[in-house]
């Protein structure tokens, strides 16, 4: 293979961000989209009317053409898709995943893989009764060399152990009209959760692929505290890491102005990420030994603080899926493997029982526990909030 053939499943606004970069991408042409609603695709003709005229490709029974198709599963038995970008709301990437792997296709699927671990498990597992499949999720963050260049330092041993984390991501903020723009949107039976599965899978990824997950973890949140909606807009986390370092994790969709400060406090000194730059402040001997050996009581001594330089390398969504290519190509490793899809899955899982339950639980949550708890908040949703209750059946019922 010299070409990887794509469908795109979803046309919503992640879809066309994945649509127009496709003539940047080498070895790889678009050759069919796929989407539910018939309205996209006249979108689509308005707003990218000269996107066929510019793509190149050498498949010569393709010549160019992008078929169009409303039901997935047509797609992907076509015999026109090597591989899949799945870009619909993730209550459907479970079925689509697994159906591809099924079909030896290999899958991109958007943030988050799944709303519960189970079914994150599931995909894992169909992925893993497939043969030479590339699964891959778009965890584009991971590509940013901001991010990039934390992970390296963790890795080589200049910060030594880490001691002490604090993230608070609260540049999420949202209006009330964010969330009326979408019946799906700000309900358990829509999107599946607030906050941390919709704004915060980056985050939860990136946390996971830094520090690894936590033995146990205590959560403090709010259901609808800011905005008119049934699922969490403000919660606070505390975490026990597997090496006893303490981390706490704080996202809101209602804090404006917002932050984002990552703080990272090691052995060897701290480091800062906030407003894309990286602050470090290295110590010449280790906290511990400072603590155990220093005479002073009161121990003080200026620390002069770094700006690590940060390359203005290529990242983004296209940066994944061009890396998916070479890895199918077997030009590359994957950045951002899909099965590990499932850590940031268990985390959001993991802080959200322990918010509504109010009690700290050990990590990961039995999956079973979840699921019921996310079967009652659905529940009560449809009883006492029907008008809150997206039912994506009546609403795919409508567009079929």
């Amino acid at each position: 293979m010299t070409e990887v053939r794509f469908g795109l499943v979803g046309l919503g606004n992640i879809g066309k961000l994945h649509y127009r970069y496709f003539p940047n991408l080498e070895g790889a042409v678009l050759t069919a989209v796929c989407d539910i609603d018939p309205a996209r695709f006249e979108a689509l003709d308005k707003n990218t009317a000269d996107f066929d005229h510019a793509v190149t490709t050498t498949t010569k029974e393709h010549k160019g053409k992008i078929e169009r198709f409303r039901d997935y599963i047509e797609m992907l038995d076509s015999g026109l898709v090597d591989a899949v970008i799945i870009g619909v709301p993730h209550i459907f990437h479970p079925e689509m995943c697994i159906a591809a792997f099924e079909r030896g296709i290999h899958v991109i699927c958007e943030k988050p893989v799944a709303i519960t671990a189970r079914e994150a498990r599931l995909i894992n597992e169909a992925y893993a009764k497939s043969s030479n499949v590339v699964f891959a999720a778009m965890f584009q963050q991971r590509t940013k060399p901001c991010f990039i260049k934390i992970k390296e330092l963790l890795n080589n041993g200049t910060l030594g152990e880490v001691r002490r984390i604090n993230w608070i991501i609260t540049d999420w903020f949202r209006t009330q009209h964010y969330y009326n723009s979408g019946e799906w949107r700000g309900n358990w039976n829509g999107e599946g959760g607030g906050v941390l599965m919709n704004q915060c899978p980056h985050n939860l990824d990136l946390f996971q692929w830094f520090f690894g997950l936590p033995e146990e973890l205590y959560a403090l949140g709010y259901l609808g505290k800011w905005h008119d909606i049934t699922v969490e807009d403000d919660i606070s986390v505390l975490m026990k890491m597997s090496n006893g370092a303490t981390a706490s994790f704080i996202t809101s969709t209602a804090d404006f102005p917002g932050t984002n400060r990552l703080e990272i406090t090691a052995e060897k000194g701290k480091l800062v990420f906030e407003d894309n730059k990286l602050m470090f402040w290295p110590l010449e001997e280790t906290v511990q030994s400072i603590i155990d050996t220093s005479n002073q009581g009161f121990y003080s001594k200026k620390v002069s603080m770094e700006e690590i330089p940060i390359e203005d390398n290529p990242h983004g969504h296209q940066y994944i899926t061009q890396n998916v290519v070479n890895t199918i190509l077997g030009k590359e490793e994957l950045i951002a493997p899909g099965v590990e899809g499932i850590k940031s899955v268990e985390l959001a899982n993991a802080m959200l029982y322990s918010m509504v339950r109010q009690k700290p639980v050990k990590f990961p949550v039995p999956e079973e526990e979840f699921d019921a708890l996310l079967e009652e908040l659905r529940a009560d949703e449809r009883k006492n909030k029907p008008e809150k209750a997206f039912i994506w059946e009546d609403y795919l019922a409508q567009l079929r």
